[in-house]
């Protein structure tokens, strides 16, 4: 009987360590998968400003129709205020069809991207508007 009461109590302190090894592991994926998050919101940032990007600088007439049609997608897709993009200060898209129509295709354009800012002065990396001259 007293080998029986030991086979328990040593049964019981094994699930015990199981357990708490069990609790400790748990804790470390949560930790991590919250350090996580920084890194998969730059790359979320990245995708999204990539597309404009490729169109800083000088541009041509054709390549600023393209611009258009690239903003104003994004502006029908992306409903959340953050992700919508104005051009020269107008993000509608109808709008943005009536611009595009008085480009003229062979002239050269300089465009610039600004970033989304917080109002106490942080920038979060999102473009939010885009202004051609």
């Amino acid at each position: 009987m007293e080998n029986a009461s030991k086979a328990l109590i040593i049964a019981g302190a094994i699930l015990l360590a199981i357990l708490i090894i069990a609790l400790g592991v748990y804790i470390y994926q949560q930790a991590s998968s919250n350090t996580g998050t920084e890194d998969l919101t730059s790359t979320a940032v990245q995708a999204h400003n990539d597309p404009f990007a490729r169109y800083e600088g000088t541009i041509s007439g054709t390549e600023y129709r393209a611009l258009i049609d690239l903003i104003r997608n994004n502006n029908i897709n992306y409903t959340d205020a953050e992700a919508q993009i104005e051009l020269n200060g107008d993000s509608d898209p109808a709008a943005l069809s009536t611009t595009k129509s008085g480009i003229d295709p062979n002239a050269q354009y300089q465009m610039t991207m600004d970033e989304y800012q917080t109002a106490d002065g942080e920038y979060k990396g999102w473009v939010t508007a885009i202004t051609v001259n």
